[in-house]
């Protein structure tokens, strides 16, 4: 009796333990913080009051700043695509097959998480680099992918 009262606790326990991890979110594409030392070079490209807030940020403490590395290989002429987060709209940029990198503020930067990242515009066989690296088409449209924000880094 002992011994079947054990099995089925054990076999309940596999059941829920199952049933339990097919029900957590699923595996989104990891965005990059941008290292402290390149902070500098990823400014450029973004907006104009982004630039001034990430200047006055030296230390990355209060503006965690993401990147972002696109390119449509196999299609040197490319397009112009504009990238959006929840809470970012990014200045437009030409993408060519020759990769380029884009500086993205982190929407979640307290908790971090998942939030969506939208490419809009007409670049055809957009590649963008995530972990894995996501497939974007936003020919004349948009494409939206499910990114996972990594939360702020301590404050040195």
């Amino acid at each position: 009796m002992l011994a079947m009262l054990l099995a089925g606790a054990a076999m309940i326990g596999a059941i829920m333990g199952w049933f339990l991890t097919t029900r957590t979110e699923p595996d989104a594409p990891v965005i990059a913080l941008v290292p402290q030392e390149q902070v500098a070079d990823a400014i450029p490209t973004l907006t104009p009051d982004g630039q001034r807030v990430a200047q006055s940020d030296s230390r990355q403490c209060r503006y965690p700043v993401a990147f972002i590395t696109v390119s449509t290989p196999g299609n040197p002429a490319g397009g112009t695509v504009t990238f959006r987060t929840s809470k970012y709209r990014s200045p437009s940029f030409h993408v060519t097959d020759q990769p380029q990198r884009i500086a993205l503020p982190n929407p979640l930067p307290d908790s971090g998480g998942l939030d969506p990242l939208t490419a809009d515009g007409d670049a055809k066989g957009l590649l963008v680099s995530l972990y894995p690296t996501a497939r974007m088409e936003p020919v004349s449209g948009s494409s939206t992918v499910t990114v996972r924000w990594p939360a702020r880094p301590p404050c040195k």
